[in-house]
């Protein structure tokens, strides 16, 4: 299990996705810029500091949220929760996570990357999945949960994951009202993913929705899209595979549940055949990928009263 202590979190507020190479989690030390290099499994960390504070959100995504910072409803006034939280996340190939604004992340750990599909699927955790553990005032900053995601040209391509922490519900992939923003912004597998700024940039683009038609969703996009795509959730957590077939994609993911589902973006407006799970052919950066997924925390149900 990779445990993020603290102490390391303290200049940063938005935690990225991460691979997993078999070894403790807890040697990755942040670094500058996207983070593992080519072809590498690990994590690195950008970020700006600030410590969690008070009248925020208690929603599972945590969140010292201001008026208008939660998502579309807008959320304030819940107290922060003070319990760390616990994530199991792996991607079809590259991932990083994080919690922050509306506008940026205030933490992020990046440039994790699975070359192999034991990387992605396999039993124990921290084989396949990698299993995290942010501590509360970190995962308590902002309003909205991110992930970023990226592929390689073949195959497959998706994300799936679960936070959980105690006095929450548990926030999964595939189930919410996630939204996406397709950047058309290439990172192959041994790139290292995009930087903390190019994400940031990108979110204040997505917000403004004005990215180019041609290559991207141009803005943020759910699951009903547009012209320009939508956001789709995919199959669950609950059936192995042989060969990969439209929906049926993935082997089962190690230590993740069923109620999780594979989440990515579909490039093709209104889709006869085939699946945006399945790399569909060529060189081109037809998926539009790297891709932003966000989750506000008034999307997130608080737990039920005993």
């Amino acid at each position: 299990m990779r445990v993020l202590q603290l102490a390391r979190l303290v200049t940063f507020s938005f935690i990225a996705l991460s691979c997993s190479d078999g070894r403790d989690r807890s040697e990755v030390e942040p670094g500058q810029g996207a983070g593992a290099g080519s072809g590498a499994k690990g994590g690195g960390s950008n970020g700006t500091g600030g410590s969690g504070g008070s009248g925020g959100s208690g929603l599972n995504l945590g969140g010292t949220i201001a008026p208008g910072d939660g998502g579309e409803n807008g959320v304030e006034g819940m107290p922060d929760l003070l319990t760390e939280v616990n994530v199991i996340i792996t991607a079809d190939n590259a991932y990083g996570f994080g919690y922050g604004t509306k506008t940026a992340l205030a933490n992020y750990f990046g440039g994790v990357e699975n070359p192999d599909s034991g990387d992605i699927f396999d039993c124990p955790v921290d084989h396949g999945p990698e299993q995290y553990v942010v501590p509360a005032a970190d995962a308590n900053k902002g309003g909205f949960l991110y992930i970023i995601g990226y592929a390689d040209k073949s195959t497959t391509q998706g994300v799936i994951a679960k936070f959980y922490r105690e006095g929450a519900m548990p926030v999964y992939t595939g189930a919410g009202s996630w939204e996406v923003c397709a950047t058309g912004e290439d990172h192959d597998p041994g790139s290292g993913g995009p930087s903390l700024e190019a994400i940031n940039s990108f979110i204040a683009k997505c917000n403004a929705g004005e990215l180019a038609a041609e290559t991207t969703s141009v803005g943020w996009v759910g699951t009903a899209g547009g012209e320009h795509g939508r956001l789709v959730f995919g199959e669950d957590n609950s059936t192995t595979r042989g060969s990969p077939e439209p929906g049926n994609e993935f082997l089962q993911v190690c230590e993740i549940e069923a109620s999780a589902k594979w989440m990515w973006f579909d490039w093709e407006a209104e889709r006869a055949n085939g699946s945006p799970f399945m790399w569909p052919g060529g060189s081109e950066n037809v998926t539009k990928d790297f891709l932003i997924f966000r989750l506000g925390a008034d999307q997130v149900p608080q737990k039920p009263p005993k």
